[in-house]
């Protein structure tokens, strides 16, 4: 299994793994209003954001199919995160979530999750901001990591601050 960056070669197979798992993203009562998130699944619509810099998508290459995908909008929203049913529970999602966070930085994220999803989320350390809504016919919860801040301590501020033992 590798993770890659993926290209316009990509869309239709991207669009086949995300349609059928998306749709229960939908609500219930959406009708046409879900039409617009519908189509943005085509594999034309895979292949325009594909070639928006706005977006990055990255993929997890399983012996030549497509096992999951990330799609991050701008450096801090995860626009799609999918893992194919047969490639669930292998670590797929922590795989293209911690590529994603090498690549685009230890900084907030923001991410409108399906109400399955929220515990995979919450692993990542998201929390949520708002219960679940509607919009547009997709039902989702708005969730947020805040950024992480690694401390840092260097050995010189701390010789310069603590007296060694015996020194005054």
């Amino acid at each position: 299994m590798t993770v890659r960056d993926a290209g316009a070669a990509d869309a239709a197979a991207l669009s086949a793994l995300v349609t059928p798992l998306a749709r229960h993203l939908l609500d219930a009562d959406s009708g046409a209003s879900a039409h617009a998130f519908l189509a943005s699944l085509t594999p034309a619509s895979f292949a325009e954001r594909l070639g928006n810099k706005e977006f990055a998508h990255y993929v997890v290459d399983d012996a030549g199919a497509l096992a999951g995908m990330i799609a991050m909008r701008g450096d801090s929203h995860i626009h799609h995160l999918f893992v194919s049913r047969s490639s669930r529970r292998r670590g797929i999602a922590r795989l293209l979530w911690e590529h994603a966070l090498r690549v685009h930085g230890r900084r907030e994220y923001t991410v409108n999750s399906s109400e399955v999803a929220v515990p995979v989320y919450e692993r990542f350390g998201f929390i949520s901001k708002a219960a679940p809504q509607t919009v547009k016919g997709v039902r989702f919860v708005l969730m947020e990591r805040p950024r992480l801040v690694q401390r840092v301590v260097h050995k010189q501020y701390l010789n310069d601050v603590l007296p060694l033992p015996g020194k005054s």
